[in-house]
């Protein structure tokens, strides 16, 4: 903003009348021959004292601007640390919530028991990106004495993400006691909580997989999913939809799995992290690992995973699940 014509000449006006009389006075003071002239002639004595006043004058006004200032400043620096403190007090609620929400999220997560854990070997990786997140994978048991496994990766991170994986628990739990093939259950979800989905803006990928006595049936969205059978791969068939994206009818596929079978079920979390030079670590090669390893423990084939990961990557990019499981009888 520019001042008025006016009063930005009056300032100007003063301010140089206010150096004239400085320079006048320093001039005086510094010259001893100008102080005896000023001494003799009594208008130019006249004219020092009056150049002296006004200058102090002047001083003294800067001199209240001065303690004015420092009252101000002291009641911003005095606001900001109201202000401060009650950031500091709001951030260690939050901190509180979110360690609640963690221990929250991490109960809703299961341990294999009963059959499933007397059925199959397994070993779990689990990684938030934040204190709470969007991935998660549980353990149904179906009509029939049947069990499956369910992977999902909702969009987003955070708070937000995590509450809406806690709801589509509770939809798949209610949907594994009605209903009893890998499509019916995921299609079931999806029209369920589709509108909801749309209205937050979410979406989540699914793995949902079914046992039978020597066969897995399963529904792959977005998900990621390999069968090793006798060294050979098998990548799962990733065609269906996500869940809360669009109304359209989940393909199901079935697949060979005995007795020493090897099965990988992961998020995406993995291959979104980046090397130091930019380059993208790949489905092709964590299938690789889980090959070049599918004879060894299922512990040591995880581990070998997360540690070929752990040295490729900078730094983690998203939530990260991965299991790996070997059938028992």
């Amino acid at each position: 903003m520019t001042a008025p014509k006016d009063l930005s000449s009056m300032h100007s006006r003063g301010f140089i009348q206010k150096q004239s009389n400085l320079d006048a006075i320093r001039a005086i003071v510094k010259e001893r021959q100008a102080w005896n002239t000023l001494l003799r002639e009594e208008g130019n004595f006249n004219d020092f004292m009056e150049r002296c006043s006004a200058l102090l004058e002047y001083v003294d006004k800067l001199k209240l601007d001065f303690d004015d200032l420092s009252l101000v400043h002291e009641a911003i620096l005095e606001h900001a640390t109201s202000i401060e403190n009650e950031l500091e007090g709001y951030n260690r609620a939050i901190d509180d919530d979110l360690a609640v929400a963690r221990q929250v999220q991490r109960a809703l997560l299961p341990e294999a028991s009963g059959t499933i854990a007397s059925s199959f070997d397994m070993a779990i990786f689990h990684k938030q990106l934040a204190q709470v997140g969007g991935d998660y994978y549980d353990f149904f048991y179906l009509p029939g004495e049947r069990h499956a496994i369910g992977v999902y990766d909702i969009s987003g991170h955070g708070v937000s993400s995590a509450l809406i994986m806690a709801f589509l628990k509770a939809q798949f739990a209610h949907a594994t006691k009605r209903l009893d093939s890998p499509g019916a259950i995921v299609d079931w979800v999806n029209r369920s909580a589709y509108s909801f989905l749309r209205e937050v803006r979410r979406y989540a990928t699914v793995n949902f997989v079914m046992f039978t006595d020597r066969f897995l049936r399963y529904v792959s969205g977005g998900g990621y999913g390999l069968l090793v059978r006798r060294g050979t791969p098998r990548s799962f068939n990733r065609v269906s939809n996500f869940i809360g994206l669009r109304i359209k009818p989940f393909h199901e596929f079935e697949l060979p799995f005995e007795e020493d079978d090897v099965l990988a079920l992961y998020t995406d979390g993995m291959f979104e992290a980046q090397d130091a030079s930019g380059e993208i670590y790949s489905v092709q090669r964590l299938n690789e690992i889980v090959v070049k390893h599918s004879e060894e423990p299922v512990q040591v084939i995880l581990d070998r995973c997360i540690e070929d990961y752990t040295r490729f990557r900078v730094a983690d990019a998203d939530d990260i699940t991965l299991i790996i499981l070997r059938r028992c009888a």
